[in-house]
């Protein structure tokens, strides 16, 4: 394995057990999107490449994520289960159907 390989992995590491949790229904959309962007924001083992952008685009549709019904009044925000499917991709992409 490269250096490179073992830095992406252990960047990898910290959204895994987040983003499974999330897509396995065994966390809120709300303790997601708030774990996520802690992660996110204070990851110093961000790399370039194809995974960190995978993992950029979850950080923006977490973003988009709007909790409550009411106030989604944009084409963009979505629901707890839009924001699911949206990880279960990230997650397919990043880590195989497993």
């Amino acid at each position: 394995m490269t250096k490179h390989q073992i830095s992406v992995e252990a960047m990898l590491s910290q959204y895994r057990e987040l983003i499974e949790a999330f897509v396995q229904e065994e966390i809120s959309a709300d303790d997601f999107e708030t774990n996520f962007i802690r992660i996110f924001t204070n990851d110093k083992s961000q790399m370039p490449g194809s995974e960190f952008i995978i993992l950029e685009n979850l950080f923006f549709d977490v973003g988009d994520y709007v909790s409550d019904p009411v106030l989604r009044d944009s084409p963009e925000d979505l629901s707890g289960e839009q924001l699911r499917e949206r990880a279960a991709v990230t997650y397919s992409k990043l880590f195989g159907l497993e």
